[in-house]
């Protein structure tokens, strides 16, 4: 009779993912999730200009009342550190800590080929760390990706949205896509 054996996963906590990347063994993008280290896909131009445009639009709404985070480490507790394309998250000193998701308003991920793993494993990792509003901007079929605290009801948006927490910042989602 044989048995079936499955490989061992070595899950590793933020702080010895921190320690790799300082010993060098870690050559590539990459984000820690559920303790496990994903490489990162490298970003197109189309994902880059989505980004920018983004990042601008929020930028010039945020008033004071949000910041925005362009592709840097959030915290989502001891073994998982996503590295989102965007977030609006509570303004503030964070020189000790990245933001986590109680600081959190809205996390976007902007998606070209990680669409399912966008509407998989890091929606699963988002609604259960607690984030409030979670958007993937699928840049294929030219349509957002809308999950919202608590139930996290799916709706796909091809026209325009507001982060629910700030109505007044809209994105008109045809001239994003143009």
């Amino acid at each position: 009779m044989s048995s079936i054996r499955y490989p061992t996963l070595h899950r590793f906590s933020v702080e010895q993912y921190y320690e790799l990347g300082e010993l060098g063994l870690l050559d590539r993008r990459t984000e820690l999730l559920e303790g496990l280290i994903t490489d990162m896909e490298p970003i197109g131009p189309w994902h880059a200009n989505i980004g920018d445009i983004l990042s601008r639009i929020f930028n010039e709404g945020a008033r004071g009342r949000f910041s925005v985070r362009v592709q840097y480490p959030i915290d989502l507790g001891r073994m998982s550190q996503p590295q989102p394309d965007l977030v609006l998250y509570r303004p503030g000193l964070w020189r000790w800590q990245h933001p986590g998701a109680a600081d959190i308003s809205l996390l976007i991920e902007i998606s070209e080929s990680s669409l399912t793993f966008d509407l998989g494993e890091k929606l699963a990792l988002y609604k259960n760390a607690g984030i409030k509003e979670y958007w993937v901007i699928d840049l294929n079929a030219r349509q957002l990706h809308c999950f919202a605290a608590p139930a996290y009801k799916h709706r796909t948006l091809s026209d325009s949205i507001s982060p629910a927490v700030w109505p007044d910042v809209r994105i008109d989602l045809q001239e994003l896509f143009a």
